[in-house]
């Protein structure tokens, strides 16, 4: 099959990135035909198709000029539109898959793909097609878990302040989400969504997606074969993995630890509101590789969570079982649909007992888990979205 996948980094970055560049090699490695259009990076997978992607825009580091033209392209973009156009007319694909396009491609790209008669699929990775701020979750408020633009008040994110504490950044989001909305430029143009939950298909049809236009297929991991390497960081260790913020609850995590005798591991980008104390068992690693994440991982007793945000999937507790180790964290969004509770981690509904189940761990080893990894594999994955491709192909 000849499939063009879209998404705005053809790097990984964060979760849902990787399984943009994991789903390539793996529809590839099955025979298909795939071509790539991303925004242009120094840290992209080279590509023979990086000719038609949208120059960069760095909306944190840039000089003005440069987010000026980042903030416009939020709304709309006619050079994603005209080069896009170009990658279409010649890899001539029969179903183009999307993913995050937000902000640095926009979707301005839908009309031009459906103009050809291209059927779309999108893959849900957050909750920016019905949260301006992407979280379902109000930065200003004590309560992460937020419904109240759901119903398309999206208002409720300026008032609040949501985008980054800030009434411009949230103004112009709210009004790309009302822009996109009156234009119903992914209603009109997406054929179908792919929710990696069902979690995500409730929350999808509370906003009004027809039940009709979504189909759960939950991401896929290989299962991964132990190979310590040598251990560090004190041992044992429990290991995050993420951004380092107080939105994924990063200090309610370094508030439980620091007076644990297990050692803590942060590995992720942290923001500057968080810091780190000066503790014999907590140590920051910052941001590291996917090999370099994979290793700490298998060295780790288990991984750890304090976010209650409404994960659309929670990719570090599949990465977590993958590499045969268990998975602590609060019940919110999917992270129910990944985790057994005595079976291949625990799940939280408070602080104390997330603390609880923290100590609890610290005497189990891996043989005490049955982690069932057959649930995500490649296998079943690569079969089920040809299926979905296949509907309109």
């Amino acid at each position: 099959m000849r499939i063009l996948e879209i998404n705005k980094f053809n790097h990984v970055r964060g979760g849902a990135d990787k399984h943009f560049v994991d789903l390539i090699n793996l529809l590839q490695r099955n025979g298909n035909e795939v071509a790539v259009f991303a925004m242009d990076h120094p840290k992209n997978v080279s590509s023979e198709w990086s000719k038609y992607f949208v120059s960069r825009v760095d909306y944190e580091n840039g000089n003005m000029i440069n987010k000026i033209k980042g903030a416009l392209r939020i709304f709309w973009s006619f050079e994603a539109s005209r080069k896009i156009g170009k990658l279409l007319d010649e890899f001539q694909p029969e179903v183009v898959h999307i993913h995050n396009i937000y902000h640095q491609i926009s979707p301005s790209i839908l009309p031009e793909i459906k103009r050809r008669g291209i059927p779309v699929v999108m893959t849900v990775h957050d909750w920016k097609l019905i949260c301006p701020n992407y979280l379902l979750n109000c930065e200003s408020g004590k309560k992460p878990y937020c419904v109240k633009c759901v119903s398309g008040k999206y208002w409720h994110c300026f008032t609040k302040k949501c985008v980054k504490n800030s009434y411009l950044k949230s103004l112009v989001c709210v009004l790309e989400l009302y822009l996109h909305r009156w234009l119903k430029v992914y209603d009109k143009n997406i054929d179908r969504y792919i929710a990696p939950s069902n979690f995500v298909k409730d929350i999808l049809m509370k906003a009004g997606f027809p039940e009709d236009k979504i189909s759960v297929l939950p991401h896929f991991i290989k299962a991964k074969e132990k190979n310590i390497s040598e251990k560090k960081f004190g041992v044992p260790y429990a290991l995050y993995i993420g951004r380092v913020s107080r939105e994924k609850g990063a200090d309610e995590l370094i508030e439980i630890f620091k007076d644990m005798p297990t050692n803590l591991v942060l590995a992720g980008a942290k923001d500057e509101n968080i810091a780190i104390p000066d503790s014999r068992n907590i140590r920051y690693v910052g941001f590291r590789s996917p090999d370099e994440i994979e290793a700490l991982i298998q060295n780790a007793r288990f991984i750890v969570s304090a976010s209650k945000l409404p994960e659309t999937f929670g990719l570090i507790a599949l990465e977590a079982i993958a590499n045969k180790k268990p998975f602590v964290g609060y019940r919110t969004g999917a992270f129910g649909e990944i985790i057994q509770n005595g079976k291949n981690g625990f799940l939280a509904e408070k602080k104390n007992q997330l603390k609880a189940k923290i100590e609890e761990m610290q005497g189990n080893t891996d043989e005490d888990y049955d982690f069932g990894t057959e649930r995500f594999s490649p296998e079943k994955y690569q079969q089920g979205v040809i299926d979905i491709f296949r509907v309109f192909c």
